[in-house]
């Protein structure tokens, strides 16, 4: 099953972007900052970036699952990309990829879309006749509701 079904499958993927993003980036935390297991795996050669893009794209995996809008999908990719590449400059770079949390920021910037989502268990046409769908509708049409509206089934 790649796409989630259900509110469970939903809060499942959250379950999954929070680990990661605590063991990425905030593992040994000091007041606002912190390291995880990307900034410390920096500094062995090529175990930084095989982590940063695996964390990453587990990180991908579940936007695409949470049926996430394209855009973010990209924008998530793209913030992995710098946080696994930054590691790789010479000199300044491992310092860098410490202390950019990509992981963090791209899984705070998924949970956000999440958040941004109405979900509704079903196709369409099973939710149609749902006196929740239809006060949703309303809500659109007046105005009052800017968040996305994803169907489960």
């Amino acid at each position: 099953m790649i796409f989630a079904k259900s509110h469970l499958d939903l809060h499942n993927i959250r379950n999954n972007v929070a680990r990661v993003k605590k063991l990425s980036d905030n593992v040994v935390g000091v007041g606002p900052l912190g390291i995880g297991l990307d900034g410390l795996l920096t500094w062995i050669p090529g175990a930084g970036e095989l982590y940063s893009l695996g964390a990453g794209g587990l990180i991908v995996w579940d936007a695409v699952r949470a049926r996430s809008a394209p855009m973010i999908v990209v924008q998530i990719m793209a913030i992995i990309l710098v946080d696994t590449v930054a590691g790789a400059v010479p000199g300044v770079g491992k310092v860098a990829d410490m202390l950019f949390t990509g992981h963090k920021w791209s899984a705070d910037m998924l949970t956000n879309h999440m958040d941004d989502t109405i979900y509704f268990e079903g196709t369409r046409k099973d939710v149609q006749g749902t006196a929740e769908y239809r006060d949703l509708l309303e809500r659109i049409r007046a105005g009052k509701e800017k968040r996305r509206v994803v169907f489960l089934g």
